[in-house]
């Protein structure tokens, strides 16, 4: 009994640090003032979720130029978070128009990377300054 509730008390703990992570903006970084989620959401397969990646630059000054992408590898050994093994290639998910487009979301399903995690970082470029920032990698599980 003392098991089965320690066992649901950890996996309570783990699911729900895995529900949303937030990247803020760092004040050493040329593109500033924006905000980057992941959540979880229930999308059509029942066993597993979607992850959804969605951004706000409404407050980020000078967004006439900025490209965004999403760098996202495929992981096993998902309990091992961001040292997990790497499963297949690097895929980039390139925003279109997102100087237009200052929110948005961007949607991760586990039938196109054949994955029950993964890590991913953002790559905000603004070419006419030369400007480039890297989020750090996150770790972001579809379960």
């Amino acid at each position: 009994m003392n098991k089965k509730i320690l066992f649901l008390a950890f996996t309570a703990f783990i699911y729900s640090s895995a529900i949303s992570q937030v990247v803020n903006s760092n004040s050493n970084d040329c593109i500033q003032k924006f905000t980057i989620e992941a959540k979880i959401a229930t999308g059509n397969n029942q066993r597993v979720n979607d992850i959804i990646i969605s951004w706000d630059f409404n407050k980020t000054p000078n967004t006439d130029h900025l490209e965004l992408s999403f760098q996202v590898q495929p992981l096993n050994a998902c309990w091992k978070a961001l040292e997990g093994t790497n499963r297949s290639k690097i895929r980039t998910f390139k925003i279109p128009n997102t100087s237009q487009n200052t929110t948005g979301s961007q949607k991760l399903k586990y039938n196109d990377l054949n994955c029950k995690c993964l890590k991913w970082k953002a790559i905000i470029v603004d070419p006419i300054t030369n400007c480039q920032t890297t989020t750090d990698w996150q770790f972001t599980s579809f379960l």
